[in-house]
Order: structure tokens, then sequence, then C-alpha cells
């Protein structure tokens, strides 16, 4: 399997917009495309954890009821999760709007929303249709964000990027400048048993995180407590299970916290560029002991914090994978050079192999000679059809299938045991 083929199954600017947006608690992200378009991501999107909030209008009764899917044919059909305009040759020649008109009708008689947002897809952008001001006319509200999808060979972090960054700067901000201009919610806060005290407790916002990733609700969950162990309150995660009010009070935070550059550097210059709010560059995302110590010892030197409760969870935890990692290299001689192969984002897979070379002593290779392969199900299938002796771990989306009811992670202290017990688990299913 050549890297050629790898880049072929790999999702693109899209895929990032989409599912950077659906994030985003009632939002609905409407596909202006063919149904081609929009099939790869409606099916994959029953792999997501975090699903949509979305109701019906309010009734007479004033109660929100839950949007029931199986009568949602038209747009939708009969799935949740992004309606399409399924144009055809007529619309390329005649235009989009009546289509993009009917649905966001249909949309707004059957669903109660407060985001939409509007994707073209590569065809439809080179149509030139005014779709922003349609919306806009038609609902009355400036809570709408435009994107066009262009270019075939964007990456899916150039997607995310985009999408979030304008998701700043047509929804965000307006609230922004609609807040008091007091700075008193700035003087006192609560601390984390919800009691008021004179010392302001030190906030984050997390920047570049989508649902597309594999354990994402454990990766909020996780960061959250380690943030908790130093002091330091989670304020808002842009895009995942975000909602207007997170949108709002984001200006709260005291630092911003890009987990991964490629997806979350563009929203961290824009909010410093527009609210002065410094931002914080992780080298590593957060996988491993010593890649969490670090991202941490740094915040937490950045906002005068301590990072010593952390330090000593850390340490108990290290014990507890020393003593299972030292019993199964005494019985089989692994995972010390065990050859692996990581295809993920960047900055991320830098992240695993930094891991598993340094702490498991584990070595690189390339996916044809590959013990362990960390990826998504459609690698790690492709792998599969060609008869490759190996081991699949699942780091990214699309999944095999496999429902999580306990929330995981591969992020921080908690997740770094995680990641260990899959390998040595995935070692042995090979012996």
């Amino acid at each position: 399997m050549t890297k050629s083929s790898l880049k072929s199954i790999t999702p693109d600017s899209i895929t990032g917009m989409i599912f950077t947006l659906e994030g985003l608690k009632n939002t609905i992200v409407l596909l202006n495309g063919p149904m081609g378009c929009r099939f790869y991501h409606s099916t994959t999107s029953q792999f997501l954890r975090i699903r949509p909030v979305l109701c019906l209008p309010e009734g007479k009764d004033g109660k929100r009821y839950p949007v029931d899917y199986n009568t949602l044919n038209e747009w939708f059909f009969r799935q949740e999760r992004v309606p399409c305009t399924y144009l055809d040759g007529y619309d390329y020649v005649y235009g989009t709007r009546d289509k993009v008109s009917d649905a966001i009708d249909y949309i707004s008689a059957n669903i109660d929303f407060e985001i939409i947002a509007i994707i073209n897809s590569p065809g439809a952008a080179l149509i030139g249709d005014d779709l922003l001001e349609l919306v806009r006319e038609k609902l009355g509200c400036s809570r709408v964000v435009m994107l066009e999808s262009s270019g075939y060979s964007s990456t899916f972090e150039e997607g995310c990027s985009q999408a979030s960054a304008l998701l700043l700067k047509h929804v965000a901000r307006p609230l922004w400048e609609m807040r008091e201009t007091s700075p008193d919610h700035l003087m006192e806060r609560k601390d984390m048993s919800g009691k008021t005290s004179g010392k302001k407790v030190k906030r984050v916002n997390l920047l570049g995180l989508n649902i597309w990733q594999r354990y994402i609700s454990g990766d909020v969950e996780e960061l959250s407590r380690l943030f908790e162990l130093c002091g330091i309150e989670l304020n808002a995660s842009l895009c995942v299970d975000c909602t207007l009010e997170d949108l709002k009070r984001l200006p709260e935070a005291d630092l911003n916290v890009v987990l991964y550059p490629e997806t979350g550097l563009q929203a961290a210059k824009y909010l410093e560029e527009v609210l002065g709010m410094p931002y914080y560059v992780c080298e590593y995302p957060p996988i491993g002991f010593k890649a969490t110590e670090n991202v941490f010892k740094d915040i937490c030197d950045i906002l005068g914090c301590s990072d010593k409760a952390l330090l000593e969870d850390s340490g108990k935890t290290r014990a507890t994978a020393y003593a299972a990692i030292r019993d199964v290299s005494r019985s089989y001689g692994k995972p010390r050079g065990v050859r692996f192969f990581v295809d993920c984002t960047p900055s991320l897979k830098k992240a695993y192999e930094s891991f598993f070379e340094s702490y498991l002593g584990m070595e690189k290779s390339e996916p044809e000679e590959a013990e362990l392969v960390f990826s998504n199900a459609n690698v790690i299938s492709e792998l599969m059809l060609e008869n490759k002796r190996f081991c699949g771990i699942e780091i990214s989306l699309p999944g095999m299938g496999y429902t999580d009811l306990v929330p995981k992670t591969h992020m921080g202290i908690r997740g770094a045991l995680f990641l260990i017990e899959q390998v040595i688990n995935g070692l042995m299913s090979k012996i």
C-alpha cells in the first residue's frame, strides 16, 4: 500500500468544514451540492458520539420536543445529519437559489435551530449565487455561516481552520459586540465548587478540536480534569458540543490553548487580533506522559498556577503502566522494537510517534511492514485486504463500528494508560 493510496482515502476540506460546524449544538449544516457529496458525510456521521441537539419549533404548550428524524424525508433523507440540496444539471445552469430557499423553508418549519451553516460543494461554489444574503433575508438573523469549497485539493485541516475562523467572525463576534462593556464579569469568578471567591479563577479555551476525532468526548473530559488539578477552569471548547453561550463567553478566558496548530491556530490569531487574547500552541498535543506534563507545565507557568497535583497523578499512573509493560516485556520481549505506522493529522502523528519511540521503545516503519497500525477504519481495511499481518488500532474516524459507551481518550494521563493498554492487547492478539 503506497502513500499515494493512503492520501486517496483521506477526508478533504469539505469534510473538515462539515464536522467542525456540526460540533455546535442547535446548528444545521446544509450542504449545497449533489447527493454524491453528501453520502460520505451522512454515512460516516453514525460513528459520532456527539450529536446535534435539535427540536421541533416551540408549540402552544411552550415545550421543546426532539425532532423525529424518521419523518424528515425531504432534504434529510431520513438521516439526522447533513441535509443536502441534491443539485442536478438544471441547477448548475440556472442557479441554486430556488433549491436553497425551499430547503431553508422546510428546515425552518420543522426544526428549531440557532445557527445555520451553508457549505457550497466545489461545483456549486463556481455558480456564484449570493446565498448568504438570501438566507439572511429569509431568516432575518445574522447567525449564518457561509463557506465555499472551491478547491478539490484542500486538506481536511484547512477546512476545519476556515470553518472555525468564519464561525468566530460571523456568529461569535456579533455576540461579543452585544455583550456588556463592563469588565465586572472578569473581576470575580466562581471557584470549582461553585462558590464565589475574591481570587480570580484562571480560565482557558481549547482550540483545534473537532468531533471527527475518535475519542473527542473523552478527550475533553480528561483535559478538563487535568486543568482542574492545576486550579484552572475549562471555559469553552470551540466546536465541540459548543453552544451560543459558549461562543459568547470565549472572551472570558485568560488563555487560548491551541492543541492542533493546523486546525486551531487561525482561530487563535483571530481572537488575538480582535480581543487581544494571548494563545499558547502545543508543540505536541498531550499524548503520553511527557507531552502532557510539558504542555500543562507551560500553561501553568503562563497563568501562574501549580502543576504539582498533576505531576503526582502522572507519577502514580506511570507506576501502573510500568508494571504492565515490564510483565509483557519479560514474557515476550515486547513492546520494545515493535514496528508501527501512524496515519493521522501532522501534529497528532508527531505526538503518537514521539510517545511510542521514547516511552515504549517501538520503531517507525512503512505500513506494509508494521505490526501495529494506528489510523482510521479505511486505512486499516485497505491493509487487511492486502493480507497484511498486523493489529489495527483506531485513532480517528471513520471507525469499524465499535460502540463506546464509556468515554475513552488517548490524551492526557488516563489517555496514555489506555493507549498502552491498546498496544499491549494489540500485540497479544498477534502472538
